[in-house]
């Protein structure tokens, strides 16, 4: 097991962390070159294209990682059903738009979901040879089609930035990631395709799936409705500037998380019912991420406007507050994001489910609160709050329900990584307060990310966490 997950670790590294360095760079070349209004626009198409992504998928890609009696026919016929289903959904994204339009009072809505539609159907035909691919442990080939694929969209979209294209350049960048990551699909993965459409398959994975694919949801509105009252009770101007700040606070998780929890189900799931394995990696784990996520969180708070500033420019200088508040948050972000792994691991969807419930309960109503004082700063406070509770709530039920521990277990693993990132704000705070330098933010932020990292090294190494990081890897 220990081989399979730092294999799939290592290649997975390679595909998330390419394509951050990829949608970074496509965010700071268009965020130049688009005005604030048009991303806020693309922003509010972005949310609406999430919620019908999860309905093509239709949590159908954990089943079949979790499944593992499923036949070569079986494939094929789920594969005609996600067709089915993914030229349903896109027509009807499509059509979604002119209600947006109407909503929104602006017709460009319209011709940018029709656009955007394609993504819709491209994702839908993508589900049975991604999760094939996982369910295979091929984590090499992957990431590898993601790299690429994430190229070859950047590519086009700084290109038509340049061009002219305006907001449109912003719907080619993730357009033509999935159309190229279907084409590759078909190369490298071979599905035995039927024209049967035997609902067994489908109904056998259903059982799993329906429960995948309502914790989605709920985490869909969770995690959007801030930028959804946002948009619609404040304007486009606070929305862009909020999604900025949301935007960069979820880096974190596309870095770390992104090259772990793809890896988790698939290995885990092989020893679903080892609970004592699963709970003794899943607490090894939980320690190694809070030595990055206090830390980081503590950098990105006391570095917030050169973060902002230097990345996006001074037109986004209203997304430097919301940021620094939101940022708070990150830790409790990314130790939360990795437990949904180890409820499908465990195959406890309906636990998983009933854990989205609360969390969409937590960060919906802590939301409405922020949007009645009508302004971002107070939206990301309470935002912020929300996504801590969150953090405490779902440990709890994941250690008692499911992993036969307590939320101690968890906590204790934490005490390190909050004494360390105590030091690392501490001499940060000192370098801000003595230490005036005349410099460009970026030299800035240089320097104190030197100092930052020095400073975490070396308590790394004093302490002896180096050892146990190694262990887990």
């Amino acid at each position: 097991m220990r081989n399979a997950f730092r294999s799939g670790m290592i290649f997975t590294a390679i595909g998330q962390y390419s394509n951050v360095l990829i949608q970074l760079l496509i965010n700071v070349v268009l965020s130049r070159l688009i005005p604030v209004e048009e991303f806020g626009v693309v922003a509010n198409v972005q949310v609406f294209l999430v919620f019908f992504q999860m309905f093509v998928t239709a949590g159908l890609g954990p089943a079949i990682i979790q499944n593992k009696e499923m036949k070569e026919e079986d494939y094929g016929i789920v594969f005609n059903y996600t067709v089915l289903f993914a030229f349903l959904l896109a027509v009807g994204f499509g059509l979604f738009g002119h209600f947006v339009a109407i909503i929104y009072n602006n017709s460009i809505y319209k011709s940018l979901f029709w656009f955007m539609s394609i993504i819709v159907f491209s994702e839908g035909m993508n589900v049975v040879p991604t999760a094939i691919l996982n369910k295979e442990l091929r984590f090499r080939t992957l990431n590898l089609r993601l790299l690429f694929c994430n190229l070859f969209g950047a590519i086009f979209g700084i290109a038509s930035a340049f061009a002219g294209f305006g907001v449109y350049a912003l719907i080619l960048s993730a357009a033509i990631p999935a159309i190229a990551t279907l084409f590759a699909n078909f190369a490298v993965v071979k599905i035995k395709y039927t024209k049967s459409l035997d609902p067994q398959p489908f109904k056998v994975l259903w059982s799993f799936a329906k429960n995948q694919l309502g914790f989605t949801i709920l985490n869909y509105f969770s995690r959007n409705s801030d930028n959804l009252l946002i948009g619609r009770f404040l304007g486009p101007v606070p929305l862009a500037n909020y999604q900025k700040s949301y935007q960069m606070i979820t880096m974190p998780n596309t870095v770390f998380l992104g090259i772990i929890s793809p890896v988790l189900q698939p290995v885990l799931s092989h020893h679903q019912d080892d609970v004592k394995l699963i709970r003794e990696t899943f607490l090894k784990i939980v320690h190694v991420l809070g030595l990055i996520a206090f830390p980081l969180t503590i950098f990105m708070v006391m570095n917030a406007e050169e973060i902002i500033l230097f990345l996006f420019g001074s037109r986004w200088y209203a997304a430097v507050v919301p940021f620094s508040i939101l940022a708070f948050s990150i830790w409790a972000q990314m130790l939360t994001s990795a437990t949904g792994s180890i409820f499908m691991a465990r195959n406890h969807s309906k636990t998983l489910l009933k854990t989205g419930m609360i969390s969409t309960f937590l960060i919906l109503s802590l939301t409405l609160v922020g949007i009645n004082f009508s302004k971002i700063t107070y939206v990301a406070a309470f935002v912020c709050a929300a996504y801590i509770l969150n953090f405490f709530t779902s440990y709890w039920i994941l250690m008692t329900k499911v992993l036969e521990g307590k939320l101690s277990d968890v906590l204790k693993q934490l005490i390190s990584p909050v004494c360390i990132s105590v030091v690392l704000a501490a001499a940060l705070f000192l370098f801000d307060h003595l230490i005036t330098i005349d410099t460009n933010y970026f030299v800035l932020l240089v320097i104190k990310g030197i100092l930052w990292l020095i400073l975490l090294v070396s308590c790394l190494l004093i302490t002896g966490e180096v050892k146990k990081i190694k262990s887990v890897f």
